[in-house]
């Protein structure tokens, strides 16, 4: 952090999980993990505080609250594996509360990923699967290659310089790990966020074959070395 930023960076800590997901909420409106309720957030944003292979930092503003955040991982092959079976038990839970709710609207959003779902029931009841299909455009034989799953900035503090931050600071820390490159996707839709990384240099590297409501997604790519 500089002498001219506000905003206090740090590894992100439970404490932090429930503004972490009530943000993620409000950046996220309408995205398929929103639309699972914030208890499989908080379940899911646990993952990344617990896990060493996660990578997670928090923009605090003066009085501590969360400003923004970024969280990944440096395992994206075994990345849903591994979530499913440290979590899949809080994760299948929230999802059941969910279902009290919205019985309807949970079944129709789990059939939609009912791949995924069956890799969470199985780590759950036989410890899973060690591994998980990567994100696209990351190679078998490539080098070895992080994933920046979720980064988001309080909507009245953007511009502020924290989305710009928190993505240096993944492409840090992953370097630190090991890692020479660093993939996100996005959606084709999302411009904005689209402009953002294009205008940090973030080079696209592939378009999904499948589309998730009406929208595919664009991966795109930066090396950790500059």
């Amino acid at each position: 952090m500089s002498s001219l930023d506000p905003f206090r960076y740090e590894r992100m800590a439970q404490q932090h999980v429930p503004e972490v997901a009530a943000l993620h909420e409000v950046c996220f409106e309408g995205y398929y993990l929103t639309r699972l309720g914030p208890r499989f957030l908080r379940a899911m944003y646990s993952w990344y505080v617990e896990n060493p292979d996660a990578i997670a930092q928090v923009a605090l503003d003066g009085s501590g609250r969360v400003a923004g955040f970024m969280a990944g991982t440096t395992r994206a092959e075994t990345y849903h594996g591994s979530l499913f079976r440290e979590r899949g038990g809080a994760l299948l839970a929230a999802l059941g509360w969910r279902a009290v709710s919205s019985p309807v609207e949970t079944l129709r959003l789990v059939w939609q990923r009912k791949d995924l779902a069956r890799q969470a029931v199985s780590s759950v009841t036989r410890g899973g699967s060690q591994t998980s299909t990567p994100p696209t455009g990351a190679a078998d034989d490539g080098p070895e290659t992080a994933s920046l799953v979720s980064i988001a900035v309080e909507p009245s503090l953007r511009r502020s310089g924290i989305g710009r931050r928190l993505s240096e600071l993944f492409l840090q820390k992953a370097k630190q790990r090991g890692c020479e490159l660093v993939a996100l996707s996005v959606r084709e839709d999302n411009l904005a966020a689209r402009r953002f990384y294009e205008s940090l240099d973030w080079k696209g590297a592939g378009r999904s074959s499948f589309a998730y409501h009406g929208s595919h997604s664009i991966t795109y790519e930066k090396s950790t070395r500059g």
